[in-house]
């Protein structure tokens, strides 16, 4: 009885960590120093972007990217998306690939600052 019990919880813990690491981004030890960034990618749609962007804002911090913000510009949708991304990117370690992509190259601009 007590063996069955101790491989059902063995198992079930597996299950968990797998379902777990299924939902996260890792790196590899050897990129541990390496900075990323969530950005949205070149094809993502206007519409898509947009719904991301009043989605991501109701969860993270979208001061900088709002008007006035040191990031907000009103012509460029991508970058106030790609910075809502980043910040989700940061606080959940998940990047939404549906209109999003993980570059090392620092997005930020003079000006705005993506952390």
């Amino acid at each position: 009885m007590a063996k069955r019990f101790l491989s059902l919880f063995l198992v079930s813990c597996l299950l968990g960590v797998a379902v777990h690491a299924g939902n996260r981004s890792f790196k590899l030890s050897s990129e541990k120093d390496v900075k990323d960034w969530c950005v949205v990618q070149g094809s993502a749609p206007p519409d898509k972007m947009q719904g991301f962007l009043d989605y991501a804002c109701g969860k993270v911090d979208c001061g900088p990217i709002k008007p006035g913000g040191a990031c907000f510009d009103p012509d460029f949708l991508f970058i106030r998306t790609s910075f809502a991304l980043d910040q989700l990117y940061r606080s959940t370690n998940f990047c939404n690939l549906d209109i999003g992509q993980i570059t090392t190259q620092d997005p930020s601009f003079p000006g705005c600052q993506f952390p």
